[in-house]
């Protein structure tokens, strides 16, 4: 791959990270799907519209009661029939109070044994009609609290969801910039590696020649090619740790893996974070945590969530009480349009006022809902408790770990120092013969270790540093992105 070949930096490798890499895609897959949630749960209160058309005939035989019950019939034509056509219409819907209304309107055509009489006003029979019908919940289902319940839950769930997806997207941030270090480390390495062979050859070189001079006994070669082995080994050892880094950083910058793909070049990570501070206040550190990590918010919303729940598994333990209202009007006539014409000559409308009483004689389920859902606030509560306990001590930690990585690092620099001056010292010796050929050697395997835990040491500190930004949930600020959510959940 071509752009495998181009210096890529830390910020090159966590765009490509927050492009492809399928956790991430996962995260913000679930942050969309409670967006759905949350738009489908307003539709609760969207108006509904309903039509219907048809027509229904009837032939009936009319038994004697019926006959004896109305003189509109004949005795010797007991036989009743209607053709009838009619067309409804209605609109209704919920509102935030818990109220429902219906608004219905309608027209038939009617002609039937009835409208053939003689003494029939019409034939056939035009009707319209017209009404709003509210039901107002009184107790159980009342207010905006119960009935916006689903709404909000909805939408704590989005804003955990994207707590969640932000902290996987930190935590990718974190994985991509320390893998980056590691594999900077890691080149550093190689050539500690490369240059202790060069040494352990060079040295092998002179013995040979003092060797051929009688001025050494042959079993210092042997100790010098060992010490060219083992150095080798120590390389490849070193190369395998380099591989190992690089199909991390491909595993998380990249959609598809590709076996023995080629190596990244990195920049130079100088920079990348922000100096490590000499001095950390813990207090500060505690409270810009404890407002800004995203698992710590996630918790308090899950928490607020339960809150939600309690509010309506109460109200439901009521008994229903619904206040019933509707009014109205219709009209008759010989064709439709005077059936709507006819409401005029209503001299008042057609209303009624109710109320509606329905309780359960054993209210045990809605007790019992009620009963868990404040136990399950209980949990969430603690949980939040259990992760505010967890981040602080997580903090303790990784401030700890700073601290004791920057002494440790300062002492091995100076380590490296002083065992690159005694290589330096045993060299002259051995070359005035005051020291012994297993000396250099020893003291060249020491220089090569110091240098690699140098540079392990530099790497654990950006690892704590990291950890430390990482649990204040300022990792990605630091860094100059900003992860925020628009309105239709998307990171800006």
């Amino acid at each position: 791959m071509s752009s495998a070949q181009e210096a890529l930096t830390p910020q090159d490798l966590i765009s490509r990270a927050l492009e492809n890499n399928l956790g991430l895609e996962v995260s913000r897959l679930d942050a969309a799907i409670k967006e759905d949630n949350l738009r489908g749960e307003w539709g609760r209160f969207a108006p509904s519209i309903g039509v219907e058309i048809g027509t229904d005939r009837l032939f009936k035989q009319l038994n004697a009661q019926d006959l004896s019950s109305s003189s509109a019939f004949n005795p010797l034509d007991p036989e009743y029939n209607h053709e009838n056509y009619y067309a409804r219409g209605k609109l209704g819907g919920r509102l935030p109070f818990g109220s429902t209304y219906e608004l219905s309107g309608g027209s038939g055509r009617l002609e039937s044994t009835y409208t053939r009489r003689a003494s029939a006003y019409y034939d056939p029979e035009y009707t319209s009609n017209v009404k709003l019908t509210v039901t107002q919940p009184l107790l159980r289902n009342f207010g905006l609290k119960v009935n916006l319940a689903p709404i909000r839950l909805a939408k704590a769930e989005l804003e955990v969801a994207r707590f969640e997806t932000r902290s996987a997207i930190e935590t990718v941030v974190a994985r991509v910039l320390l893998a980056t270090y590691e594999t900077h480390f890691s080149i550093r390495n190689l050539e500690v590696k490369q240059e202790s062979i060069d040494l352990a050859k060079a040295l092998l070189e002179e013995n040979k020649k003092r060797v051929e001079a009688g001025r050494m006994s042959p079993i210092n070669v042997t100790q010098a090619e060992a010490r060219v082995a083992e150095a080798e080994a120590e390389l490849i050892e070193a190369t395998a740790f380099f591989k190992q880094r690089q199909n991390q950083l491909q595993e998380l910058t990249q959609e598809n893996y590709v076996l023995n793909a080629a190596d990244y070049v990195l920049a130079d990570v100088e920079g990348a974070l922000p100096n490590v501070p000499g001095r950390v206040d813990h207090d500060a550190l505690a409270s810009v945590m404890l407002e800004k990590n995203p698992d710590y918010l996630a918790a308090m919303k899950a928490a607020e969530n339960e809150g939600i729940r309690v509010v309506y598994s109460k109200n439901q333990r009521y008994p229903e009480i619904n206040l019933l209202m509707s009014v109205g009007t219709s009209g008759l006539n010989d064709d439709w349009r005077g059936s709507v014409s006819d409401f005029e000559n209503r001299e008042d409308v057609d209303w009624s006022v109710g109320l509606a009483f329905n309780m359960a004689l054993d209210n045990r389920a809605a007790k019992s809902r009620h009963l868990a859902s404040k136990k399950r606030e209980q949990q969430a509560l603690l949980k939040v408790k259990q992760s505010e306990v967890q981040l602080l001590g997580a903090l303790d930690n990784a401030i700890y770990q700073l601290e004791a990585g920057i002494k440790r690092r300062d002492l091995i620099e100076q380590s490296v120092e002083l065992a690159r001056e005694a290589l330096k010292a045993e060299e002259r010796r051995l070359e005035n013969g005051k020291a012994t050929n297993y000396e250099v050697l020893n003291q060249q395997r020491e220089l090569s270790v110091s240098r690699t835990q140098g540079l392990a040491a530099e790497v654990e500190v950006q690892k704590a540093w990291i950890q430390l930004l990482l649990l204040q949930g300022e990792l990605s600020e630091v860094l100059g992105y900003d992860f925020s959510f628009a309105e239709k959940g998307e990171a800006e």
